[in-house]
């Protein structure tokens, strides 16, 4: 099984790239997902490259997602046909779960696929508790990352049900 077979020309010069790292920008429906996923199938697979050295940013959580659930599906129909000689789709499904669960413990489980908050809040749990603040004190991997709505929201929370202030005399924007 070829990870270029299926793609049109452009995908395809896309996940053949493998010298240094590739910048894909293209309208919605165009492949990207696809180019990508075979993209990094291709690398692993033919290349030899070490899932946790690759790095796939997305915009959305479902992109990610769906980026490592058709990642997984690709290179379990690559093993299905090396390890048991036939077609993904003519295991039984005990064998395909066995298969994937292999691919993720291996290979998805190592990949930086997420979007840029998810991929760096990653980053920032990594070695987290090994730094100290001022005072001594040492952080925690257990930690939210609030964007602005998150911490409006919380704001709001606090002034009407916790404090019970007057939300129209401490606005939780202007707190």
């Amino acid at each position: 099984m070829s990870f270029l077979a299926g793609l049109n020309d452009a995908q395809r010069k896309a996940v053949d790239h493998h010298q240094g790292p590739l910048l894909v920008v293209a309208g919605a429906g165009s492949g990207k997902t696809r180019a990508l996923t075979h993209r990094i199938a291709h690398l692993i697979g033919a290349h030899g490259a070490d899932p946790a050295q690759i790095l796939a940013v997305t915009f959305t959580n479902k992109a990610a997602r769906e980026m490592k659930d058709r990642l997984e599906l690709l290179l379990a129909q690559r093993l299905a046909e090396s390890q048991y000689g036939q077609p993904w789709s003519t295991l039984p499904p005990v064998d395909q779960r066995q298969l994937r669960s292999r691919i993720f413990r291996e290979v998805t489980k190592e990949l930086w696929i997420g979007t840029f908050h998810a991929l760096f809040s990653r980053l920032l749990r990594f070695d987290i508790d090994k730094f100290r603040d001022a005072e001594g004190l040492s952080w925690t991997r257990q930690f939210s990352i609030y964007d602005e709505a998150d911490a409006q929201s919380l704001v709001k929370e606090i002034v009407t049900q916790e404090l019970q202030l007057d939300p129209k005399r401490f606005e939780p924007k202007k707190v």
